[in-house]
This record gives C-alpha cells, structure tokens and sequence, in this order.
C-alpha cells in the first residue's frame, strides 16, 4: 500500500492520485488508517465526488464503517446503483459493491434467508468473472460478509470454506485484513465446535482497545471472542471475567450471551443465566428468528440451563419453538439429550440418528450426539455398541479438543469417557442429573415386578391374574413410561434410574 496518506493526497488536491488510491488500496485504508481516508473523503469537492459515483460510494461505506448498525444513504446508493446500470459494461468490482450494499440492508433488517441469497449471487459473481481489476484489494472483505451471512444463517460448514478462501487470496496479494479472515474462520470452527481447529487458523491480532477504528475494533473484537470460545470448550477455563468483551452492536450482538451461558453450566448461578438468557430473547425476537444461529444457539444454550436445574418442562418448551431450528446440529444434541435425562433413551437414539442422516453418514457427527449415543446404550445394556460408541466418542473429543463435552456428559458413562480421553483437568461436578425419578403406577410397579421372574406375555397375564390382551396393555404403558421398547429394556432401565 502506498505511503502517501488519501488525506494528504485531499490536501493537495490530486484527485487523480486520489482515485487511483480508492481503486487499489481503499479496504486496506479503511482497515489501517480510516480517520485519514474519512479526512480524505470529507476534503474532496462533493461536485467531484457526485459526479464520480464509485468514490462518492467509497466515501459512504468509509463513514459507514464508523457504526455496525449503519446502512449507505439512500440517495448515494441509488446514484451508484443507477451509475452501474448505466455501464455498457459494468466493472464486476462495482456489481459487487451493489450487492454488499444490498446484504448488509437485509442483515440490519434481520432478513437472513434473503441475505443469503444475496450471498450466493455475489460467489457466484466472484466464480464467473473475467473482469478481476479491484479485486485484490475488495475480496477480503467481501469474503467476510459472504461468510458473515452463511454464519448467521447457521452453515457453519460453508462459512469455513468461504473464510479460508478469503485468507488465502488476503495471504497472497499481502493484504492487512488477511489475519483477521483467518479469525472470522477461527470464530466459526469454534461455533462448530472443533476447537482444535479453530485454535490453528486464530492469529494474534491488537485488543480491541488498541484499534485503529470501529471495524478493526470489531475484527480485533471476533478474535477475543474466537479465543475465549476455546478456551471454554477444551475446557482451558471455565472463568470469562477476563474476556468479559461485549460488541453492544453488530452481526455478532449474540455471542458474548453464548459466552456466558456456556459458561454458567459449570457454574452455580444457572437460574440466574437462564433468566438473563430469556431477557435477551425477549428483546430480540427479530433477530433470533427461525434459521438463524442466533436463534438456534441461545435457545440451546436456555434448554441446557434448565436441563441442569432439572426443569425439564422449560426445557422441552424451549426446544419445540421454530427458531429452534433442526438444520442446526445443537438442537439435536439438546433434544437427544432432554431425552435422556428424562428416561427416554430410545427416544436419544432415535434423535442421534436423525441427525447423524444429515450429514450423509459423513465422521462430521459432534462429539455431543457421540456422547449421548453412548450413554443411551449403556442404559439400555447394549454393551458392545456403548462401548464402541464410547470409542468413537473419545476420539471425536480428541481430535476436536471439545474437552468440555466431557465435563458435560451423562452421569453414567462421564467418569469412564474422562478416563479414555486423559481429562486435562480434575473432573468437576456433574452439570447435568437424572430426572429425580420416574414415576409409576401402582400397577406399572406390579408388571415391573412380574418382569423379573416370567418373561412371556402368558405368564405375565397369570401371574397378574389378568387376560393376555390386558397384560400386552400394561406392558405398553410401562415401556412408553420408560422409553423402551423391550423386556430386557425395561428391566435394564429400572434398574438405572431411581423409580417413584
């Protein structure tokens, strides 16, 4: 990037050096000296800049920069859109600004599902285009609002890919906004939940109190919470005083809420949480709407808060709301993991499956399900499948670091899964427990009792003194009670839980 300042280059009025600086080099600026390019922006003569609309633009998304939550005026976006259109043929650079200008109105308007529309048309823009001038210099951020958007729509897959591509191209031209791509991947691997990952690609940035501007602030800002991320999830700390950031404003408002949720499990102040955690859904329903991770991930976090206070009603409330929604991986591990905790362990099973299918049968199931799979089994006393799930488990936990998951699972295979994994830790008290107790009927208790000693449907009936028809229905209404689906189930369960 060239030395001399774009307001420098205002002060002596060399408009032409100063074009050519906004075509080259103008992201790069807005990153490392925005007060000098709005000092620029604010010299130029607003004839000049009306009558150039690719810099009057410029100068809109450089004040813009300055507030998360502001949008390009709308006369100068209808000047440069009605410019563009004008083109016999327009630069893909400024088809792109188009676009973006579009996308960051439908992410403040909290209209996900458009906006990554949006984002699609602009990759696909990106993949087709001859025409590459600029592009050095707008790719980098480009390809974070594009990842932004998969983000928040929760495609956290695409996300990484979209973020990785953008380092790569930032690595290659050198561009100052290369490590913090890196980071906005970092954040996303960390919201998936391969800290390992996320931990290789986080780069070493400024604080956000050491910024150059507002949108450095807020890149330097993605790192902080990239890392305190990890740090909770390989279980590194369980303390967040000291990353106690808070965007306040912005795409990303939701994850310090995360943060601290996450970190209330381990704690003793989960009622506490979990009546912040509702304010702050409360306050933002448009934004934590259906398919979006916002939505999805603080409402997991407020089901798992009351799963650890054992309000499992709250909790089951909580997972029937549409923003819940299935797309994402969490709401399965959550609803797998109500299940458990309330005695329904076919039931975890069956929504462990459910959602490995979503994956294709790909090794991309979380170590949660993983977790839960194995615990389900070992209460149904399938002991070779617990085992080797509680294999597949421990090796998901190392590979990704998720070390936290440990901390996290069912009371009944917890120790061992700490003891496979080497727990880099003391293991802690137990988050989540049992439900109190399963409770059943005083002819429920009687069948159980019976199931003991006579195994067939006729000799249960005879020792009940009842027609095999009325013996086959007290026999579905206890394996419905404990989430079975067979006599060995039954007794096995009995024999885990604690019956009322």
């Amino acid at each position: 990037m060239p030395r001399l300042s774009m307001s420098a280059m205002a002060q002596s009025q060399d408009w032409a050096a100063f074009a050519a600086a906004v075509d080259t080099s103008f992201f790069a600026r807005l990153l490392v000296e925005p007060e000098a390019l709005l000092e620029g922006f604010a010299a130029a003569p607003e004839v000049w800049l009306w009558e150039n609309p690719r810099y009057l633009m410029a100068g809109a998304i450089a004040q813009a920069a300055t507030n998360p939550y502001a949008l390009i005026p709308a006369a100068i976006f209808d000047r440069f859109a009605a410019w563009v259109e004008e083109q016999d043929v327009p630069a893909a650079r400024d088809r792109l600004g188009v676009m973006q200008t579009q996308l960051r109105a439908l992410i403040a308007a909290g209209r996900i599902a458009d906006a990554d529309e949006e984002a699609d048309a602009s990759l696909r823009l990106i993949a087709e285009s001859k025409d590459t001038d600029g592009f050095d210099d707008i790719l980098p951020s480009v390809f974070i609002r594009i990842g932004l958007v998969k983000l928040l729509r929760g495609n956290l897959r695409d996300t990484i890919g979209i973020f990785m591509e953008g380092t790569r191209r930032a690595e290659a031209t050198g561009h100052p906004c290369a490590p913090h791509v890196s980071n906005f991947a970092a954040l996303a691997y960390a919201l998936l939940g391969n800290f390992a990952q996320a931990e290789l690609v986080l780069k070493e940035v400024p604080r956000s109190d050491q910024a150059t501007g507002p949108m450095h602030a807020f890149y330097c800002t993605v790192a902080e919470y990239a890392k305190t991320l990890i740090a909770l999830g390989s279980f590194a700390t369980t303390d967040v005083e000291s990353s106690d950031q808070e965007f306040g404003a912005g795409e990303f408002w939701w994850i310090s809420s995360h943060i601290h949720a996450k970190a209330a499990l381990t704690g003793s102040e989960q009622p506490f949480a979990a009546a912040v955690l509702e304010d702050v859904l409360d306050h933002h329903r448009d934004l934590t709407s259906a398919g979006t991770l916002a939505g999805s991930t603080l409402r997991v976090d407020l089901a798992n808060l009351y799963m650890a206070t054992q309000n499992y009603q709250a909790a089951a409330h909580v997972l029937r709301d549409p923003a819940a929604t299935s797309a994402h991986e969490a709401v399965w591990s959550a609803k797998a993991r109500l299940a458990l905790l309330t005695g329904r362990p076919e039931r975890a099973l069956s929504l462990v499956s459910a959602a490995q299918q979503l994956h294709g049968g790909r090794h991309r199931t979380a170590p949660a399900l993983l977790i839960i799979k194995a615990a389900a089994e070992h209460i149904l006393g399938d002991t070779s499948s617990s085992a080797e799930s509680l294999e597949r488990a421990a090796e998901s936990v190392l590979r990704t670091h998720s070390f936290r998951e440990v901390v996290e699972a069912h009371p009944s295979i917890r120790s061992e899964l700490a003891r496979k994994v080497s727990l880099p830790c003391e293991l802690p008290d137990e988050v989540y427990s049992r439900a109190e107790a399963i409770r059943l009927t005083r002819r429920e208790r009687e069948v159980l009792d019976v199931l003991d000693q006579h195994r067939s449907i006729k000799e249960v009936a005879a020792a009940l003194h009842v027609s095999p028809h009325t013996a086959k229905s007290h026999l579905a209404s206890l394996y419905k009670k404990l989430g079975v689906h067979s006599l060995e189930q039954a007794l096995r369960v009995a024999d885990s839980w604690r019956l009322g």
